[in-house]
């Protein structure tokens, strides 16, 4: 055993990495702070400088954290919430004892992971594994830079097992229940482990016996005022890997959404052993209205997974791929089991719409069209208002239009919602996708016309020309800013359920 605990940490140890966050109100000049002879000679001028030199061997940054490299050309993975205020601040990541700078590659509150780069090339990566395969009572190792000891290339390692594989990050005593839940750590993703991890120890990895990272370790579940007798870490399964995989390439990934607002079963059912979850509302112009889901059904499946409760439900859909397809299960009918019909429902998953303290950051993104972005109905602000008015045969939401593009000429506002694109020479097409959104008008030459849904047909039509054409001085002036606008005669709707997924 003592040998396969000092290989498992040889493997590992080398991938993980000290990060530092400062505060950017005295600009961070490695060069100016490692030349002595430009530095005050006046004492203390000179103390308070070199104190923030991050190459100095008594340097002690007040925040700190730790990362594993997932890329041996500078990628380094960490806790998104371990960089705190991404704008007031800037991070130091040590390999191997040198400092360098990082920037922010991209950075996912769902999720709660970022990626950093550095100027840096033949590092290790961390060898990952499968959080699918760990078992409670499995011995695992967890390596970190506790306290920011490890600037000097030595992580701290200790040793436990795996008390649990799905404990939730709480949610703050005063929030409402549909309040608080920022990550989906919050619907018990979780692995628990009894191997203490310092402060400090967020962004580090947890590794099985074969040196292999099955997780990476959090304080994000830890209770303010308690003792912390273990620690947690997010698993590294397939739904990690997918997500990393477009945090690697500076890309936000995009998240599942069906459209119920799901909740328990009855006291009675659940006493009786019954597992699932209730749909409690369906939402209009989504993927669960489109597959037929109707209130009072019991999801029992998602494709092969059963489905304990309402949490669970969310948990296995919120961390998959927006345009993922998945086969539900459902009982109808009737609450008893001799009565209910069973239904395989054929779901294509839309976007969800993370509403999140810290915002999605991607060095990657998508080039408007003729000035136009568009995202998934789904995933804009004004869909809880318009989901009722929209297309049930699909739409994409307008998310930002440039002043005076050729869109921003069309009349075309954020807030908006195209249900059907028509390139000249072919037919119309309906839209329910960015993506397919973006392929159709890629091709376009000359004029597209769109139709919008959720206003009037006879004031729906938006004709896209291929260039800007001149605008008025006056008309300029007396154009309303690009905000969307919900008009004052509008009949009230039912907002979308908080807790929808």
């Amino acid at each position: 055993m003592e040998k396969l605990l000092v290989d498992a940490i040889a493997r590992a140890e080398k991938s993980v990495v000290s990060i530092a966050r400062l505060p950017t109100e005295r600009p961070l000049d490695l060069e100016r702070l490692g030349n002595p002879d430009i530095l005050p000679a006046v004492p203390f001028v000179r103390e308070p400088l070199l104190a923030e030199d991050p190459e100095r061997p008594d340097f002690l940054p007040a925040d700190f954290a730790s990362g594993v490299v997932i890329d041996a050309r500078g990628l380094i993975l960490t806790n998104y919430h371990a960089l705190k205020d991404v704008k007031r601040s800037q991070y130091i990541v040590w390999v191997a004892r040198k400092p360098y700078p990082a920037k922010i590659k991209a950075a996912d509150p769902w999720l709660d992971l970022a990626v950093l780069e550095i100027a840096a090339t033949d590092l290790t990566p961390m060898p990952l594994g499968n959080a699918r395969q760990l078992k409670k009572g499995q011995i695992v190792v967890s390596l970190g830079n506790p306290y920011a000891i490890a600037r000097d290339g030595e992580p701290s390692a200790a040793w436990g097992i795996i008390s649990n594989l799905s404990r939730a990050t709480p949610v703050a005593p005063q929030s409402r229940p549909s309040e608080g839940r920022e990550t989906l750590h919050h619907y018990g993703t979780l692995i628990q482990t009894d191997a203490r991890l310092e402060f400090g120890s967020s962004g580090g990895a947890i590794v099985n016996l074969k040196g292999e990272m099955v997780g990476l370790t959090t304080s994000l579940a830890a209770l303010a005022g308690f003792e912390r007798p273990g620690g947690f870490a997010i698993p590294v399964d397939d739904d990690f890997k997918r997500a990393l995989s477009e945090l690697k390439q500076g890309r936000l990934p995009e998240y599942g959404f069906l459209g119920v607002a799901p909740s328990l079963l009855t006291p009675d059912e659940r006493r009786a052993g019954k597992l699932g979850a209730r749909i409690a509302d369906v939402v209009p112009a989504t993927p669960a209205a489109k597959a037929g889901l109707a209130m009072g059904d019991i999801v029992t499946h998602v494709g092969e997974v059963p489905v304990i409760d309402d949490l669970h439900l969310i948990r296995l859909l919120s961390g998959m791929f927006a345009g993922s397809e998945v086969t539900l299960t459902v009982e109808r009918g009737s609450s008893t089991l001799l009565n209910a019909r069973k239904l395989d429902l054929e779901v294509l998953l839309s976007k969800k719409r993370v509403d999140a303290v810290r915002p999605p950051i991607a060095e990657v993104v998508e080039p408007a069209w003729r000035g136009l972005e568009v995202d998934y109905a789904t995933a804009t602000t004004t869909f809880r208002e318009q989901s009722r008015d929209l297309d049930p045969a699909g739409c994409v939401g307008i998310v930002k239009v440039e002043r005076d593009s050729p869109a921003w000429q069309a009349g075309l506002r954020p807030g908006d919602f195209i249900t059907q694109v028509t390139i000249d020479g072919e037919s119309t097409v309906t839209v329910d996708s960015p993506k397919q959104f973006r392929e159709l008008v890629a091709r376009a030459r000359g004029n597209v016309k769109f139709l919008l849904t959720a206003v009037p047909r006879e004031n729906a039509l938006r004709i896209v020309a291929e260039a800007m054409q001149a605008v008025p001085p006056e008309k300029s002036e007396t154009t309303p800013p690009a905000e969307a606008t919900v008009p004052e005669d509008a009949a009230p709707v039912a907002p979308l359920p908080p807790e929808a997924i």
